[in-house]
């Protein structure tokens, strides 16, 4: 049966602390930082927003038009359930939230793309995409 020596515990209490500070340390810096928050899917209801997203929406049909094809996107609506809650929602911000998610679980599954230098989730290109498709 090994001893533990006092000098070996606390160095090991050390050693935690300091992980412990850093890791506390790291998430209070990282606060500020910018996330990506599509606010603006949550108002399309707005007039200049609708015609933002209609105008992505034209880049995503001429360099994605398989994005926002009716078979794709009927499977697509049908494997998202927070865009179709979204969608009979009619609090702004709860849409938001929902939208927001979704494009979050997009980018944690590695569902983006590039578009004309942006990277977006699947679900933004397809919700720009549908608002120039269905204008």
């Amino acid at each position: 049966m090994s001893k533990v020596t006092r000098r070996a515990f606390i160095g090991l209490a050390g050693v935690a602390t300091v992980a412990v500070v850093g890791y506390g340390g790291a998430m209070l810096a990282c606060r500020g930082v910018p996330r990506h928050n599509p606010d603006f899917f949550a108002g399309l209801d707005d007039e200049p927003l609708r015609q933002a997203a209609q105008e992505v929406g034209r880049r995503v049909l001429a360099e994605y038009p398989e994005l926002v094809e009716d078979r794709a996107l009927k499977s697509f609506l049908a494997a998202r359930p927070r865009l179709a809650e979204a969608a009979t929602v009619s609090c702004p911000d709860t849409r938001r939230r929902l939208v927001q998610d979704q494009c979050g679980a997009d980018f944690a599954a590695g569902e983006a793309r590039v578009l004309d230098g942006w990277v977006m989730s699947e679900t933004e290109l397809r919700l720009c995409g549908m608002a120039a498709k269905y204008a």
